[in-house]
């Protein structure tokens, strides 16, 4: 099953009073205000997109222009540690060299569990430079879970770290841990691989997010690279998220909201402030840690909201 995503996005801005995104623009007190937004012209078919859309190629080409731009600018911040978009550009371009080099090629599965952190959002951007499709897996799925998904997806490739990777002896594919993998992959030139040369296009697979799974089994969703560009430009042009913006990641990669949150960051060259431990069980006080992080862009659901003070 395919699905597209500005059909999703229709969807979601069609509903009567949608809250899509909460802007703080205070950083000593934080005033949520809810964002109405009525359909756009800008969620049409993509083939009649307008030019900023059409400029979407392929997903992570989106975060490559960025890092063009605002080498310097930091990227990442997980607690204290902070990743430039250079840096984690070069990460990213080693790990999609490493890939290839284990046989990695466009429009195969590789399946992405690991702990949210800088890794995290290498290892996905690196997947997706190698021409692959990135599954996302929540470090907190049961092994039954985790094992029926890698099945299921028939994923060629693991990226994990070694103790996840404890946990799927039974893996028959090839499996990359990130920190026992860590000297190879770092001897990879950090260059990005041409775009000839990985040939990955608009209706390529991008990821595959599964289901809760709640009314049955899990069921994968296929998102090619064309459908998560044009969310991407369509909620740029409507949340017009800027480079001094600080946008926070909550939601698991395994969830589809996550692709809001990162790439509202990533197209706009921003800094994406991901979750610590400590933020993701904060409950009401996550607004106090909302505001000592600084942040002015979330995107949350109105459950959350109605918890943040």
């Amino acid at each position: 099953m395919r699905m597209e995503f500005n059909m999703i996005a229709r969807a979601r801005f069609d509903n009567a009073s949608p809250i899509r995104a909460q802007r703080i623009r205070d950083p000593i007190r934080p005033r949520l205000r809810r964002v109405k937004v009525k359909p756009q012209p800008w969620l049409l078919p993509f083939s009649v997109a307008p030019a900023s859309a059409a400029r979407c190629y392929v997903l992570h080409e989106i975060f490559e222009a960025q890092a063009d731009l605002h080498p310097e600018a930091t990227a990442i911040e997980f607690g204290s540690e902070l990743t430039t978009y250079a840096e984690l550009e070069k990460r990213a371009n080693r790990l999609a060299r490493h890939l290839r080099a284990r046989g990695v090629r466009r429009d195969p599965k590789v399946a992405l569990l690991l702990p949210r952190g800088p890794d995290l959002y290498a290892a996905m951007l690196g997947i997706l430079k190698a021409g692959a499709a990135y599954v996302p897996i929540d470090p907190d799925c049961p092994t039954e879970r985790v094992r029926y998904i890698l099945e299921n997806a028939e994923v060629a490739t693991l990226v994990t770290n070694a103790e996840f990777a404890l946990y799927h002896p039974e893996f028959a594919g090839a499996m990359i841990r990130l920190d026992a993998d860590h000297a190879a992959i770092e001897a990879e030139r950090p260059e990005r691989l041409p775009r000839n040369t990985v040939g990955v296009g608009p209706r390529d697979l991008c990821y595959i997010i599964y289901t809760s799974g709640s009314t049955g089994r899990p069921k994968g969703v296929m998102i090619e690279h064309r459908n998560a560009c044009h969310l991407v430009c369509a909620e740029a042009n409507i949340f017009g998220v800027k480079s001094e913006d600080r946008v926070y990641q909550g939601f698991s990669l395994s969830f589809d909201a996550s692709i809001e949150e990162i790439w509202l960051a990533f197209q706009a060259g921003a800094t994406l402030v991901a979750a610590t431990p400590e933020m993701s069980h904060a409950g009401p006080d996550l607004s106090r840690l909302l505001t000592e992080a600084r942040v002015t862009v979330l995107s949350c659901v109105p459950t959350l909201l109605a918890m943040l003070d």
